[in-house]
């Protein structure tokens, strides 16, 4: 019989991630105790090697990316979010509060088999690439990207690819400058490209095999040995050029995603290797000048959503662009002008948020977990602002459970946690409330739910149907809007099969309207509480990035399924000059005729693809146009040429879901 009870030893910085770990044995791929995973740690004002040298006892547990060099290491800040590599004999310790290490916060990514680690890598030395004074250096972080494509060559043995890091390859025997995966510069693509081509045609099966991205037999699996990756289809949207008329005014730097992260849409297990894709990306981008006139400018592009976070601005998620494109980071210190464009995401239809209708109400919430779903389910309850000395007790949290209408309950307070147990006292649900410091300064409830299904003969599951949670005020608490997400986990297509997408469900939410079409926009009036405004993409939430919403060309509607702002209040910390998106771009010809035209993974094939994310990149194209041109930021430069450059979108379309308004932005491929 399933039952609640109070969760032991719950002095943890991340209650999910304990959750995480304390997982059946059958969920992982491997012994446990030795199972690596990638780890996003925050350290307060100590070094890396300070860090390292305090952990010495536990260094057989440790490895930590050379991509930090010397001067990485030896610098000090205030907070310093770092990517590891570590066995949960370390990740147990570094996740209790009173860790004498100096980790303040700590995430869990995902498993990562030793196979693909090298603990001897070097550093490298960055060489300076002298670039023409209309140069932009194109920097693409997505999974699956074709790098031997034709529209990212400049003639038949020669790349436009400046450096590529693909995170799932083994790595190199000798002369290995990555401590995860491989990392090819120009000289390494153009010889496996001189090696792999024959009488003019390139062996494009046997690069990916010598590139490390594709092995089947040692079952190394990419997209790019599928007619359609999302990175390819991305990156040629991004920076093609046809190889007859290709030049070096785009040069490409990018980061390969591993497949097995990028099934897993959370974003918890993506965040600690793209905190590394970004800091080592932002590095290669160091070595591009412009001749006696500094840095050249480079603009990233990174097409992925999700709906994690506090959606306010801070956080893990959206504080990634601020460290690494803010004006206290390295490349602005360098003064290298860096523009970043996201997609605002894809949930606006997903039914994966919740608030109450005023700042005082209670609210009750259906919650549909699905049969067959092989991925853990993860759903965040965000409380108003706090101060961390006087967390006020907002609310009780209570979570009924589907079939036994077992109840467990807890308080919004510190140490607060209970666990569903199975007959065999095996965990299978975990409902805990921590509070996140630093800017978002909010408690957080967090409902972490096992699969609905495994493989394994005797598997320890969590029971699909309708889950009840209810937010219930207390007495007294202060006023203030509680928000609720559904983490995203729906497998992702052209991905192996496996998570299947929880949601809210509610009487009261209406999907279509009067004609059978979704209704992309709440009803006026409406007090449901599940709420397609405020599904902005949790990384999309900061003052960084240029962030791209989706319209369909021949309607001239945004799509259904764009995403839309406000921003969560954020109480009394400054508020951000965003309501939603910046501006939105075609990512449809039509509801018919869904998705645009661009590359598929290999040379001289067409694909189509849908989403928000084939939207950003278009942006992108067009910010490398206009980087060079004037001093300001990337989003007053959208937000300028939506006005330059417009696409009339229908008139009642709402500033939340598509900022600025359309942009037309025609590739080199439709002109």
């Amino acid at each position: 019989m399933l039952s609640w009870r109070n969760t032991p030893d719950v002095n943890v910085l991340d209650p999910v991630t304990d959750f995480r770990l304390s997982m059946p044995d059958s969920h992982f791929p491997s012994d446990p105790v030795e199972t690596w995973w990638s780890v996003l740690i925050e350290i307060e004002n100590t070094s890396i090697d300070k860090f390292e040298a305090a952990l010495s006892e536990h260094a057989s547990d440790l490895l930590i990316p050379v991509a930090y060099d010397a001067t990485d290491r030896a610098k000090v800040r205030l907070l310093q979010p770092v990517t590891i590599f570590a066995r949960k004999a370390l990740i147990d310790v570094l996740n209790q509060i009173e860790n004498p290490y100096g980790v303040v916060s700590l995430r869990l990514g995902a498993v990562t088999p030793e196979r693909f680690l090298d603990h001897d890598a070097t550093s490298s030395s960055m060489k300076r690439v002298t670039v023409s004074d209309d140069a932009v250096v194109m920097a693409v972080i997505d999974d699956g990207i074709a790098i031997a494509h034709d529209l990212l060559r400049k003639d038949r043995t020669e790349t436009r690819v400046e450096h590529a890091t693909i995170f799932e390859a083994d790595p190199r025997k000798i002369d290995s400058h990555c401590s995860i995966g491989r990392a090819l510069n120009r000289e390494d693509i153009n010889g496996i490209l001189r090696d792999c081509t024959h009488n003019g045609l390139l062996n494009e099966e046997s690069f990916y095999a010598q590139s490390g991205q594709v092995d089947l037999k040692a079952q190394v699996v990419s997209t790019v040995a599928q007619r359609v990756s999302h990175g390819t289809h991305v990156a040629a949207i991004a920076a093609s050029q046809p190889m007859q008329h290709a030049d070096d005014k785009r040069p490409v730097i990018c980061a390969v995603l591993p497949s097995r992260v990028v099934e897993d849409t959370t974003g918890l297990d993506l965040l600690p290797i793209l905190y590394l894709a970004f800091h080592i990306l932002s590095k290669q981008a160091g070595r591009f000048h412009i001749h006696n006139k500094g840095p050249a400018p480079v603009v990233f592009n990174f097409s992925f959503g999700n709906t994690g976070g506090p959606h306010d601005g801070t956080g893990l998620f959206a504080g990634m662009f601020d460290h690494f494109f803010g004006v206290d980071s390295d490349m602005a210190k360098r003064g290298q002008k860096a523009w970043i464009t996201l997609p605002v995401g894809n949930s606006n239809l997903g039914r994966m948020h919740a608030e109450a209708s005023d700042g005082t109400a209670d609210m009750a919430l259906d919650l549909m977990v699905q049969p067959d779903d092989h991925t853990p389910s993860n759903i965040q309850v965000w409380l108003p602002t706090s101060a961390e000395d006087n967390q006020p007790d907002f609310a009780t949290v209570h979570v009924t459970v589907p079939g036994s209408g077992q109840r467990g309950a807890i308080q919004t307070q510190p140490g607060q946690s209970v666990s569903l147990t199975n007959d065999a006292g095996e965990e299978i649900a975990r409902l805990a409330y921590q509070y996140i410091g630093g800017r978002t300064k909010r408690g957080l409830v967090t409902l972490t739910l096992s699969p609905t299904a495994d493989l394994d003969r005797d598997p320890v599951l969590a029971p699909a149907g309708l889950w009840q949670l209810e937010i219930v005020r207390n007495d007294g608490a202060p006023d203030g809007v509680i928000h609720a997400w559904v983490r995203r986990d729906e497998t992702l297509p052209g991905s192996r099969s496996g998570g299947r997408q929880a949601y809210f469900d509610d009487l009261g939410y209406v999907r279509f309207d009067r004609f059978g079409a979704p209704l992309a926009t709440d009803p006026p009036a409406s007090d449901c509480p599940v709420r397609r405004a405020g599904t902005l993409s949790g990384f999309a939430c900061g003052p960084e990035p240029i962030v791209v919403a989706g319209y369909s060309e021949r309607e001239a509607e945004l799509s259904g399924y764009s995403s839309a702002g406000p921003l969560n209040p954020r109480g009394e910390a400054p508020g951000l000059d965003r309501e939603g998106p910046d501006l939105a771009a075609k990512s449809d010809d039509s509801y018919l005729l869904r998705g645009v035209f661009s590359a598929g993974s290999r040379s001289g094939s067409w694909v189509r693809l849908s989403g928000t994310s084939v939207a950003s990149p278009r942006v992108a194209r067009a910010a490398a146009d206009g980087i060079h041109d004037g001093s300001g930021d990337g989003r007053g430069w959208s937000h300028a040429a939506a006005k330059r450059h417009p696409f009339d979108l229908d008139p009642d379309t709402e500033r939340s879901r598509a900022g600025a308004g359309g942009i037309t932005i025609p590739i080199w491929s439709e002109r």
